[in-house]
């Protein structure tokens, strides 16, 4: 499973249909936790559903570092915990955060992809965007 958590990452990363195609289920689904404030966050289905995910986030955030800390593996579940550097791209502020990715797997697919992340620090972020407050 973790080749093939590596080639989707990769996948993400180039934002490549066909990459990202070959690495999920087809009844695969993104699930970013979050508020309505997060432009991304939400329920994202199917390879197109997951590049609209991406171009969605790749408009607000600029992802400056992630890197994998620990890797859990159970039978068809993959939790990978990162450390992850971001920016608001409208703000310019950034973001430092734990944040874990749970997988599940169908086969040799990924049939789901879960984020949980600092949600707060992002909201307020987008918030100040806005001139609003999260809290």
């Amino acid at each position: 499973m973790s080749e093939l958590l590596d080639r989707f990452y990769s996948a993400l990363r180039a934002l490549s249909a066909t990459d990202l195609r070959e690495c999920i289920a087809d009844d695969f689904t993104l699930d970013w936790q979050g508020t309505d404030s997060i432009p991304w966050a939400g329920q994202w289905r199917g390879v197109q559903g997951l590049i609209n995910f991406v171009e969605k986030l790749n408009a607000n955030v600029e992802i400056l570092e992630v890197q994998r800390i620990h890797t859990l593996e159970q039978d068809e579940v993959v939790v990978v915990v990162l450390r992850g550097h971001w920016r608001i791209k409208a703000t310019e502020l950034e973001i430092r955060a734990m944040a874990a990715n749970l997988f599940t797997f169908s086969g040799e697919r990924i049939r789901s992809y879960t984020v949980l992340n600092y949600t707060a620090a992002f909201a307020e972020a987008l918030a100040r965007q806005r001139g609003e407050s999260a809290a």
